[in-house]
C-alpha cells in the first residue's frame, strides 16, 4: 500500500528523502578531513584512526539487508523515523567521544543508522512515486543530493575546521535530522503502520549480516598499507561460512530474499553496475584526493575546493539521466553514462602522465567523469526499481546499495594493491586506467543483460513484457 496520503506526494516527502541520502553520503566522506585533527586531539594510533572511516563502512554494507527486510516487513516509514532518531544519537556520541572506543562505536552506529535509512529511503520513495517518468525525477533529485554530498564532504569538512574543532563535523547531523523529520511531517508517519506481513527470517538476516561485515572486512584490511593475512584469512573464512548458512536459509521456507525478486532482470543488472560503478567512480575520489594531496602537495581545504567542479559535473548528470530516462532505454542511459565517465578517468590518467596543472587537465576529466557518474548512478537506481514488487521495493533497494559497496571495497582493495604505500605518478596513471577498464566493463553489461527476451504466450512474459519494451 503507498505510504503517502494521496496519489500525488508533496515536495516535503521528496526534501525528507532526498535531505537522508545528503546526510548518509556527507557522513561518508567528510570525516577523510577531519582525521588528522582527530589523532592529534584524541592520541590515537593509525589503526584505530583508520577504523574511524572502517567502522561506517562496515557496518553500513553489513546491516542495509536488514534494513530492507525490516522496512518490507514492519515498514519503512516507522524504519524511517528509527534511523534517524539512531544518527542524531549517534552523531551526539561521536561530538562528545573522548577516545578512541566510544567514537568508533559510535562510527558503528552511525554506520547501522545508514543501513536502516536507505532502504527505508529508497522504500518509501518506490511506494510514493509510480514507476515512469514521475519515480524517475524523485529518484534524479535523491541521487542528486547523495552524489553532491558525497563530492562535497572533504569542502565541508574543510569549512567547518577552519572556523571550529572537529566535533563539528558530527553536531552538524543534528539540524539535518531535525530538517527531515520537520519536512517528513505526516507522509512518512503515515507508512509506519502497514498491514500484515511475513515474520523477519532472523537467520537468513543474521547470516547475511555475517557475511557481508566479514567480506568488507577483508577487503578493507587488504587496501591497508600493511594488512594483516590473519585477519583477511579469519574474515574470509567467516564470510564462507555465513555465506553457506544463507545460501541453505535461502533454499528453505524463510529465505532472506523472496525468490520471485532474484528474478527480476532490471534488479540483477542494477546490482551487477552497481558494483562497478562504486569499484571505478566511487574509487576516484580516494585516487584524485591521494594525488593532489601527495603529490601536488595540495592542502586538505585546497583538495576539497578541487571537487567543487565534479560536484557540479555530478548534479548536471543526475538530472540530464532524470530527463532522459523516459526517452531513453535503460540500455542507452546507462551505456552512455558509464562510455562518458570513462573518457573522464581516461583524460585523468593521461593528466598525470603529462604532469599537467589543474585546469587544462584534472579539471576536464573531473568534469566529464562526473557527468558520466551522475547519469550512471540515477540510471542504475531507475533500473534497480523499475520492476520490484510493491512489497519488496526496500529490499531489492537494499540489495543494489549492497553490491554498491561490496564492489567498492573490492575495488579500494585492489587499487592500494596496485599503487602500493607510496605512489608515484606512474603508479596514478595505472590506476586510472584500471577504474577505466572497471568501469567500461558496465556497458557490455547493459547492453547485454537489458536485452529483452524472446516473446512467448506465458503468463511470465507478460507481466514483464512492459518494462523490458522500455529496456531495449
Amino acid at each position: 500500500m503507498p505510504v503517502s496520503p494521496g496519489p500525488t506526494p508533496g515536495p516535503r516527502l521528496l526534501t525528507a528523502l532526498a535531505g537522508a541520502q545528503l546526510l548518509v553520503a556527507l557522513d561518508f566522506s567528510v570525516i577523510y578531513v577531519a582525521l588528522p585533527d582527530i589523532g592529534a586531539d584524541l592520541h590515537f594510533s593509525s589503526v584505530a584512526l583508520q577504523w574511524i572511516v572502517s567502522a561506517y563502512a562496515i557496518f553500513f554494507a553489513g546491516f542495509l539487508l536488514l534494513g530492507g527486510q525490516l522496512s518490507d516487513v514492519l515498514g519503512a516509514g516507522r524504519v524511517y523515523l528509527v534511523a534517524q532518531v539512531l544518527f542524531a544519537v549517534s552523531s551526539t556520541g561521536a561530538a562528545l567521544s573522548s577516545s578512541a572506543t566510544p567514537l568508533i562505536a559510535a562510527r558503528v552506529g552511525q554506520g547501522m543508522a545508514a543501513a536502516l535509512l536507505v532502504p527505508a529511503t529508497l522504500g518509501l520513495l518506490s511506494s510514493a512515486y509510480p514507476a515512469g517518468p514521475e519515480r524517475d525525477r524523485a529518484v534524479s533529485v535523491w541521487g542528486t543530493t547523495g552524489a553532491v554530498g558525497l563530492a562535497l564532504g572533504v569542502t565541508v569538512g574543510g569549512g567547518i575546521l577552519a572556523v571550529a574543532s572537529w566535533p563539528w563535523i558530527f553536531w552538524i547531523n543534528l539540524p539535518i535530522v531535525a530538517l527531515c523529520l520537520l519536512a517528513a511531517g505526516n507522509a512518512v508517519r503515515s507508512g509506519a503502520s502497514g498491514a500484515a506481513r511475513a515474520p523477519v527470517a532472523a537467520t537468513a538476516t543474521f547470516s547475511a549480516c555475517v557475511a557481508v561485515v566479514a567480506l568488507v572486512v577483508a577487503f578493507t584490511e587488504l587496501s591497508r598499507t600493511r594488512p594483516s593475512l590473519p585477519v583477511v584469512a579469519v574474515a574470509l573464512a567467516a564470510a564462507v561460512l555465513a555465506g553457506g548458512l544463507l545460501i541453505r536459509c535461502q533454499s528453505g521456507g524463510r529465505p532472506l530474499v523472496p525468490r520471485t525478486l532474484l528474478r527480476v532482470r532490471t534488479l540483477q543488472v542494477a546490482c551487477l553496475v552497481a558494483a562497478l560503478h562504486m569499484a571505478s567512480f566511487g574509487a576516484e575520489f580516494y585516487l584524485v584526493t591521494l594525488y593532489l594531496q601527495e603529490l601536488r602537495d595540495y592542502s586538505a581545504l585546497a583538495a576539497g575546493l578541487a571537487f567543487l567542479p565534479l560536484a557540479g559535473a555530478v548534479t548536471v548528470g543526475n538530472q540530464v539521466a532524470g530527463r532522459a530516462a523516459g526517452r531513453l532505454s535503460l540500455r542507452a542511459l546507462l551505456s552512455a553514462g558509464f562510455l562518458i565517465g570513462t573518457t573522464g578517468l581516461v583524460v585523468l590518467a593521461l593528466a598525470v602522465a603529462a604532469d599537467g596543472g589543474y585546469a587544462p587537465g584534472i579539471l576536464p576529466g573531473l568534469l566529464l567523469s562526473g557527468l558520466g557518474q551522475g547519469m550512471a548512478f540515477t540510471g542504475m537506481f531507475i533500473t534497480g526499481t523499475r520492476d520490484l514488487p510493491q512489497e519488496s521495493n526496500a529490499m531489492g533497494s537494499a540489495l543494489v546499495t549492497t553490491a554498491q559497496y561490496i564492489g567498492g571495497s573490492l575495488g579500494l582493495a585492489l587499487l592500494v594493491l596496485l599503487h602500493g604505500e607510496r605512489p608515484t605518478a606512474p603508479d596514478f596513471v595505472r590506476t586510472f586506467y584500471v577504474t577505466a577498464v572497471v568501469a567500461t566493463a558496465a556497458v557490455p553489461s547493459a547492453l547485454l543483460l537489458l536485452t529483452p527476451p524472446c516473446r512467448s504466450s506465458g503468463p511470465r512474459s507478460r507481466r514483464f513484457r512492459g518494462p523490458y519494451r522500455r529496456s531495449r
